[in-house]
């Protein structure tokens, strides 16, 4: 298991039996999966959306939906329930679990004590973001030019933070050199928004490798 994510189930194992799977309700015919709650030991751990994690905020992690999928989780031995969005996928989960989410949801779902539950999943909208190729690999980034002046650059760089980017400079001879990257396609528009916000002119992204490969 990555040393950034450590799944917390130990309280589960110390019980005498473990949550019966139960029914996850995406499609027919209908599947079962043990979910577990997951957080990050890294300050800044980006997920497999490109978002920046947050343990206090919504969220689930999946082996099998593509990122942006809105699913509605239920703990049926809790009856409680929440409405979240994959944004992370988590491919040395254990055998036999496919689902992990954040400690804000398991607080929602009632299952922070017991680590493990039986969660029913429903996928209200499906995602659109699949790798299809290694050439197409979701992920884009934004070229914002070279810039020879550094007071410019400082306020730029302000800017893009301010409205949630995440920008990266390299050193060139001509100047310093701006970048956008880490994009997810799903996140285009809304990158592009923040970028014009930010005081910058529009620029086409650009493919990426994805940066968790």
């Amino acid at each position: 298991m990555d040393a950034r994510r450590v799944e917390f189930y130990n309280a589960a194992m110390m019980k005498s039996f473990l949550l019966l799977l139960s029914v996850l309700a995406i499609s027919a015919p209908l599947s079962a999966q043990t979910a577990s709650w997951f957080t990050s030991m890294e300050p800044e751990y980006f997920t497999e959306s490109g978002t920046l994690f947050n343990d206090f905020q919504r969220g689930v992690a999946s082996n099998t939906l593509p990122m942006g999928s809105v699913v509605e989780l239920s703990n049926p031995v809790t009856g409680r329930s929440t409405i979240t969005t994959v944004i992370d996928t988590l491919p040395e989960l254990p055998e036999g679990r496919e689902a992990a989410v954040t400690t804000a949801t398991a607080d929602l779902l009632g299952m922070l004590d017991t680590g493990l539950a039986d969660l029913k999943m429903s996928v209200i909208r499906e995602g659109t973001i699949r790798k299809e190729s290694v050439e197409n690999t979701g992920w884009y980034f934004f070229d914002l030019g070279i810039y020879d002046d550094t007071n410019t650059v400082a306020l730029i760089y302000s800017r893009l933070m301010e409205n949630g980017l995440r920008p990266f400079i390299e050193i060139e001879d001509e100047g310093v050199h701006l970048y956008v990257r880490h994009v997810m396609a799903y996140q285009l528009s809304w990158a592009e928004e923040r970028i014009a916000l930010s005081g910058i002119e529009p620029v086409e992204p650009q493919s990426e490798p994805n940066p968790y490969s």
